[in-house]
């Protein structure tokens, strides 16, 4: 059987360096309900991202969506590499959708890694330093989503020892300046949390 040593993820996972410009980010729609609504451009794109599963190690990352599943998601990707993982090859495959950019990574055609940078979503500001206390070493990324809403960017990736998520919020946040608030889960366990700007 095939050895799996060092298969590293190469997603970008400093999310803070993601958190750009929220202009021009908007589609303004006609509801049946309210005369307009504002929702968040590209918004079908980051909710769809969230229908990508990764492969797990003990499954010998086998059971990822494939580039077959992907395209029917998002399309023709705008470009593919392949780059050195350990002793593997991974299949980098990326999205463009004017600012918002999807990157996954796939091993033997199965998802092991994903990303989504230069999104948010149009909220209401709830996110306080109150509801930052609530955070809790240990707790899920599930349970943290409960709390917070679903995180404006992502990244994701499994290796052969562990999975490791980072989530980033920029919308949605009590601050008078910008402020982020970032989460790091490993093995489905918040790890450590930061926040900047938040107020009470």
């Amino acid at each position: 059987m095939k050895r799996f040593f060092n298969l590293m993820i190469v997603t970008i996972l400093s999310l803070g360096l993601m958190a750009c410009s929220k202009t021009n980010q908007t589609d303004e729609t006609t509801s049946p309900v309210e005369s307009q609504q504002i929702v968040a451009k590209h918004s079908d794109i980051r909710l769809k991202f969230n229908d990508i599963s990764l492969a797990k190690a003990d499954q010998e990352f086998k059971g990822g969506t494939n580039l077959a599943k992907l395209k029917e998601l998002f399309g023709e990707p705008v470009s593919h590499e392949q780059a050195p993982a350990g002793d593997v090859t991974l299949d980098v495959y990326r999205w463009q959708f004017e600012h918002v950019e999807v990157l996954v990574q796939l091993y033997q055609d199965s998802a092991i890694a994903r990303s989504i940078s230069n999104f948010y979503f149009i909220r209401d500001p709830k996110i306080d330093a109150k509801t930052f206390e609530q955070l809790k070493e240990g707790m899920t990324y599930t349970q943290a989503v409960d709390l917070l809403g679903e995180p404006d960017v992502l990244s994701q990736g499994v290796s052969s020892d562990k999975e490791e998520l980072q989530a980033l919020w920029v919308s949605g946040l009590k601050t008078d300046n910008q402020a982020q608030l970032q989460l790091l889960f490993e093995n489905n366990a918040l790890k450590t949390k930061n926040q900047q700007g938040l107020s009470d």
